[in-house]
């Protein structure tokens, strides 16, 4: 199963960012608006649009 359903150059950025199978992600804070969210990952905090987070297949644990 793929838990990147991007493609170009936009995946290989998620690669790049670390977001590779059985990485933990946390979610930290939404922005006022709602859009983005910041995400915990690999000891980055990275900001995510919806529709890129919407991309990335997750398992809640």
């Amino acid at each position: 199963m793929k838990f990147l359903t991007l493609d170009g150059s936009i995946r290989r950025r998620m690669l790049d960012l670390g977001l590779v199978s059985d990485t933990i992600v946390e979610a930290l804070q939404k922005s006022p608006s709602g859009d983005p969210t910041a995400y915990h990952i690999r000891g980055a905090v990275i900001a995510l649009r919806s529709e890129e987070a919407s991309k990335i297949m997750v398992e809640i644990n």
